[in-house]
């Protein structure tokens, strides 16, 4: 399996500020390089291919002044508006729905939310683009005794700079493990930063069952392996929380809010990231357990899309936002496919559309929940986890066919007989006032 990775090295602290000076110089020229070609694609209707950049190639290069580094200007503003021109197909079919559906305060805030063009705000901050190997090296230093590795960047001068590299230990191991194939200079914060693309080969692992994750708010992960032809085990339910990372996430909001209160604002500037590095810290630690409990699977973690853009203020579920806001599911669907992508096995992240309300073993879909986490057909009787069901239902739309299934959409599968061992509960009548409430 061929693996691309970004690695995020910071540039050494010993640095020089004439090197700096350098460095802001060229990030402000490569920045208007790109600004430039994006009024052309704006004014001229451009879409990015190689007869637009060769119309105004030299337009640009004697404008902007950067020489052969014009074509890494031109690459970047195409991608930025291929972006924008997606995440504004999306909006205009969102609206359409909501035109249809005459929700008017969806709408409103549909039209709020309309995807900006690049630049609409101008120049705000410096925008990286990538150096391949006709303008910088990511090169390892065998006389520099400050760092171990360093940048070699294309100045709009003669000569390159050198920059040293501050690597960790996880930086130096895929460093040493790949080939470097190009690389970003990115400023945040006032700070340099290196991005490096990371290139290299991992022995695939064979394919023996499909491994289902539902992502959920109270229950981190739930997840069910499903194997072709054989029935559902209990070895093959597992279930992880994440009481430990709420526990310290409240706890550290506790004491930011006291020094707030206080007005202890040097505390606080200490505490500025800690919330995000202790969310990444636990994502990721869940992410390695799904992967070491994956080998020879398929890993398909179940995309909540449009959740939160759903849910947006002032639709009367105040609640479901407030547990929304501190739900990182992308973050956590991020961490897995990487940390599956390290061991080789392969991941999948399909919209999860409708699969907490269809019947994993009917297909239907006249479905209840019973409790957040118990799940009720109203067609076959069954009573199941709710999560489980989800998992079942995303993990087997990848399997090769549905047996003793008689539905046909939202493949499924269907032989399971551990719905009396996972859950027993009394499901609601369907009339509100039969079999009790």
């Amino acid at each position: 399996m061929l693996v691309v990775r970004t690695v995020k090295v910071p540039i050494h602290y010993d640095i020089t500020t004439h090197k700096l000076s350098i460095l802001d110089s060229l990030t402000a020229r490569t920045t208007y390089g790109v600004w430039t070609w994006s009024e052309l694609f704006k004014k001229h209707g451009l879409k990015g291919s190689y007869a637009d950049r060769r119309r105004f190639y030299e337009q640009v290069k004697a404008e902007a002044k950067l020489g052969s580094l014009t074509q890494c200007c031109f690459d970047t503003a195409a991608w930025m508006w291929r972006s924008y021109h997606e995440s504004h197909k999306a909006w205009r079919r969102n609206v359409a729905v909501a035109q249809r559906e005459n929700d008017r305060r969806w709408l409103r805030k549909l039209l709020r939310r309309e995807p900006q063009e690049p630049f609409t705000n101008g120049m705000q901050r410096k925008v990286p683009i990538w150096f391949d190997n006709r303008f910088g090296t990511i090169e390892q230093s065998k006389r520099i005794k400050l760092c171990s590795y360093v940048a070699r960047v294309s100045t709009l001068r003669r000569g390159k700079l050198t920059i040293p590299l501050n690597p960790a230990k996880h930086h130096l191991a895929l460093l040493e493990q790949g080939t470097v194939k190009s690389f970003q200079l990115v400023k945040r914060d006032g700070k340099y930063c290196v991005h490096v693309k990371v290139e290299f080969q991992v022995p695939d692992q064979p394919v023996y069952a499909v491994r289902g994750i539902d992502l959920g708010v109270k229950r981190l992960i739930a997840s069910v392996m499903l194997r072709p032809n054989q029935p559902l085990r209990s070895s093959g339910f597992t279930i992880q929380t994440d009481g430990l990372k709420r526990d310290r996430l409240n706890r550290l909001e506790k004491q930011i809010a006291e020094l707030q209160q206080a007005r202890k604002w040097e505390p606080l500037k200490r505490l500025r990231h800690k919330r995000l590095r202790v969310g990444e810290q636990y994502d990721r630690l869940a992410a390695k357990h799904v992967a070491a409990t994956s080998q020879n699977c398929l890993v398909v973690v179940g995309y909540p899309k449009g959740i939160k853009y759903e849910n947006f203020k002032g639709n009367d579920k105040a609640g479901l936002r407030k547990i929304l806001a501190r739900w990182t599911y992308g973050r956590e669907i991020r961490y897995i496919h990487e940390e599956c992508v390290k061991q080789g096995i392969p991941s999948e992240a399909p919209e999860e559309s409708w699969s907490s309300r269809t019947c994993h073993r009917c297909g239907s879909r006249h479905s209840e929940r019973i409790m957040q986490s118990v799940f009720h057909c109203w067609s076959c009787e069954l009573v199941y986890n709710a999560d489980y069901n989800a998992a079942i239902n995303i993990g087997s739309r990848f399997m090769p066919k549905a047996t003793t299934r008689q539905a046909t959409d939202d493949l499924a599968y269907a032989r399971n007989e551990q719905a009396r061992e996972i859950v027993a509960c009394e499901p609601r009548s369907p009339h509100p006032f039969i079999g009790g409430s």
